[in-house]
């Protein structure tokens, strides 16, 4: 007997900045991935793994699933981490999946109004660095009750609503010296200069991490390379990327690209993670 076909529904990804199915075609769902993913592993759920979010991506396309708050769901958990890449033999290119995927959520699902506005709020802050200062500003007074590596500690964070005890977890340690200062705008290379090299300094980092700037521009000086830290950069526009709000991390990146053409360097460099991916 012949299956009837599976009902279709109007396609959750619609306009614009769409998963391409060329990319989703090239998983083979051998599960490679399964053992590397940190949702999986915890949940033990098949929606939860990357060949899991690709098979719902590839519904999405062909109107084989709605926009529900569980569909929305499973992709909300990615942690975007991107292990399951280094392990997948086809090469499936997962960045560029889940990051169309959470373009279309964020356009075409209608989240309840204090999420919403939250997500709204931290993409009003994270990619600012001067706003992003003034944020992480009280983050001082709570230093002493930080772990050694940043986060709250648990007794302190449960006075606290439920949704900033999550943000504390993961709060780095700061200190006043790294939220005021910043990398030099210039620095000489010592000895004759044969490069020159501009530094993208990323937002979270140089606010939180502000030592892991200064570390690589003193050691490309040491090896001859003038170092720009352009003060007019901003943010790459990974976070907003990452967090389905392609439009915003466009006009962030084409500021920088703008930015960094105007330096007239040999070399643009990073080491924040985020921003040289």
């Amino acid at each position: 007997m012949a299956h009837s076909p599976e009902p279709r529904t109007a396609s959750p990804f619609k306009g614009p900045d769409q998963p391409s199915r060329a990319l989703i075609d090239k998983c083979v769902h051998c599960g490679f991935c399964l053992p590397t993913c940190p949702t999986y592993v915890l949940w033990g759920e098949e929606m939860d793994s990357p060949r899991g979010r690709i098979y719902l991506m590839k519904a999405g396309l062909e109107g084989r699933a709605e926009m529900t708050s569980s569909f929305v769901q499973h992709f909300d958990r990615c942690l975007g981490c991107l292990a399951c890449v280094t392990a997948c033999p086809s090469g499936v290119q997962y960045a560029p999946l889940i990051e169309k995927s959470r373009v279309q959520i964020e356009r075409h699902y209608q989240r309840p109004d204090d999420e919403r506005w939250f997500r709204r709020l931290l993409m009003a802050l994270l990619p600012y660095p001067s706003r992003l200062r003034i944020l992480m500003a009280p983050l001082l007074a709570l230093s002493p009750f930080m772990g050694r590596n940043g986060g709250i500690k648990p007794s302190l964070a449960r006075l606290f609503p439920a949704r900033l005890q999550a943000l504390l977890a993961v709060a780095p340690r700061v200190s006043l010296a790294g939220l005021l200062g910043r990398v030099p705008e210039r620095t000489p290379a010592v000895g004759g200069e044969r490069l020159t090299v501009a530094l993208l300094e990323g937002c979270v980092q140089r606010v939180a991490f502000a030592g892991v700037n200064e570390a690589p521009a003193r050691v490309l000086a040491a090896e001859g390379c003038r170092v720009d830290a352009p003060r007019a950069q901003g943010c790459c526009g990974a976070l907003p990327l990452h967090a389905g709000h392609i439009d915003q991390a466009r006009e962030l990146a084409r500021h920088n690209i703008e930015v960094f053409e105007k330096a007239g360097v040999d070399r643009i460099v990073t080491n924040a993670a985020g921003c040289g991916s």
